[in-house]
C-alpha cells in the first residue's frame, strides 16, 4: 500500500510512546478477560417463575404475550400492564415498559412477515456496509470482510425468540443507519435512527452525536432535522408516559434499578452472549472485542469516529448500569462492533512497527502497512 493510500489509519506513522501507550492499553484490555470470568457468571438466565408462551420464556415471552394480545384489539398499554402484573413484572419507572411501536408492527404483519421485513432490514445493513467498505476512498480491498462480521452478528433476526427483543430489531437498524452515514447527505441515516428511536428510547445518545457532527459542520439543514428527530422523540415519550401512567398505579412494582457495575467482564460477557461469540469461549471476546475497538479508533474518517464513539459509550453504559438480566442491550452494537476487526490487523501492525522499528524507519514501515 502507497504512503498516501495508508491516510485512513489514524495510527500510520506514530510515535514510538504512543505506540508504547496504546499497546499497553490494549494489553490491559485483553488480560483480564483472558484470566477468566467470562461468561455465563455474569448472565442471568430465566428463572421458573419467568413469563412462558409459545416455547418462549422471560422477557421473549412476555413481548411475545402483549404483542399477541394487541393482534386481538387490545390496547397496548392495557395489555403491557396486564402482563407485567402477571409476569411479576416491574410497571415503574416509565422505562421498565418498552415502547408500543414493535408489539404493533408484530400485530400488524405477524411473527412471519416481520421478520422477513427484519430480514431484509438486516440484508440491507450487510449490503450496505460492503459497499461502503469498498468505495470509500483510501481504504484497502480487504476491508469489505467488515460487512461478513455484520452479517455473522445478525443472525439473531432469523431466530423467533429474539424477534421480541427491541434491541434486536433497533440494533439492526443501527447498523444500516451507520452504514448510510454521510455528513453532507444525511437523510436516510436520520430517517433510520428515528425508526430505531420509535423501537428503543436508548437509542437517542447516536441521534444526539450526529446532531451535535451537524452542528459541528455548521450544517444547519441536517441540524434542524436532527432536531425535529429529538422533538418528535420528546412528545412520543410524553404520550408514552401519560398513556401508561392511564392504567398503572403506585401500588405496582417499581423495578429495583440499573446499577449492575460489572464493569469490563460483564460487558465482554454480554457482548459474547449477544454476538457469534456465543458460540467460543471467552477467551475469545477477551482478545477479539478490544481489537475491535482498536479497529475502530484506526478508520480516521468521520464514521470511523461515529462508530467508536458509539461503541465506547454502549460499552460504558453496559460496564454501569446493565445487570445480568440486561446482557441483550448489547444487540444495540454488536453487529457493528466486529466491523473494527477488518481494520485492526494494519492498526496493530503499524503500532508495532513504530514501538520495536528502528526510528528512521517508523515512517517508511507505516506507510507500506
Amino acid at each position: 500500500m502507497t504512503g498516501a493510500a495508508s491516510g485512513w489509519n489514524r495510527f500510520a506513522g506514530t510515535s514510538r510512546p504512543v505506540a508504547a501507550t496504546v499497546l499497553a492499553l490494549l494489553a490491559l484490555l485483553m488480560l483480564p478477560g483472558m484470566a477468566g470470568g467470562v461468561g455465563h457468571d455474569h448472565i442471568a438466565v430465566a428463572k421458573p417463575t419467568s413469563a412462558r408462551f409459545d416455547g418462549l420464556v422471560g422477557d421473549h415471552a412476555l413481548y411475545a404475550r402483549i404483542a399477541k394480545r394487541v393482534g386481538e384489539g387490545e390496547s397496548y398499554y392495557a395489555a403491557a400492564a396486564a402482563e407485567h402484573r402477571a409476569g411479576h413484572y416491574p410497571l415503574r419507572p416509565f422505562v421498565t415498559v418498552r415502547l408500543p411501536t414493535l408489539a404493533h408492527i408484530v400485530a400488524a404483519l405477524g411473527e412471519r412477515n416481520t421478520m422477513f421485513v427484519f430480514l431484509l432490514i438486516g440484508a440491507a445493513a450487510i449490503m450496505a456496509w460492503y459497499r461502503r467498505l469498498r468505495t470509500d476512498a483510501g481504504l484497502p480491498r480487504h476491508v469489505a470482510v467488515g460487512a461478513l462480521f455484520v452479517a455473522a452478528n445478525l443472525t439473531q433476526l432469523a431466530t423467533r425468540e429474539w424477534l421480541y427483543i427491541h434491541e434486536a430489531a433497533a440494533g439492526a437498524l443501527l447498523a444500516l443507519a451507520l452504514a448510510l452515514y454521510r455528513p453532507a447527505r444525511p437523510w436516510a441515516t436520520m430517517a433510520i435512527v428515528a425508526a430505531a428511536l420509535a423501537i428503543r428510547e436508548t437509542v437517542l445518545p447516536v441521534a444526539m452525536l450526529f446532531g451535535l457532527f451537524a452542528l459541528i459542520d455548521r450544517d444547519w439543514r441536517a441540524a434542524a432535522g436532527w432536531l425535529a428527530v429529538g422533538l418528535a422523540f420528546a412528545g412520543g415519550i410524553a404520550a408514552h408516559v401519560a398513556a401508561l401512567a392511564a392504567v398503572t398505579s403506585p401500588a405496582d412494582a417499581a423495578s429495583q434499578g440499573w446499577h449492575g457495575q460489572g464493569g469490563w467482564i460483564a460487558y465482554l460477557s454480554f457482548v459474547q452472549a449477544s454476538s457469534l461469540l456465543r458460540f467460543l469461549a471467552g477467551w475469545a471476546g477477551a482478545l477479539l472485542v478490544p481489537l475491535a475497538l482498536l479497529g475502530w479508533a484506526a478508520w480516521r474518517s468521520r464514521l470511523g469516529l461515529a462508530g467508536l464513539l458509539i461503541q465506547l459509550f454502549y460499552a460504558a453504559l453496559l460496564m454501569l448500569f446493565a445487570r445480568p438480566a440486561n446482557f441483550y442491550w448489547a444487540m444495540l452494537v454488536t453487529p457493528t462492533l466486529f466491523v473494527g476487526l477488518a481494520f485492526a490487523p494494519a492498526a496493530l501492525a503499524v503500532l508495532v512497527r513504530a514501538l520495536f522499528g528502528p526510528a528512521r524507519s517508523i515512517e517508511a514501515a507505516a506507510a507500506s502497512s
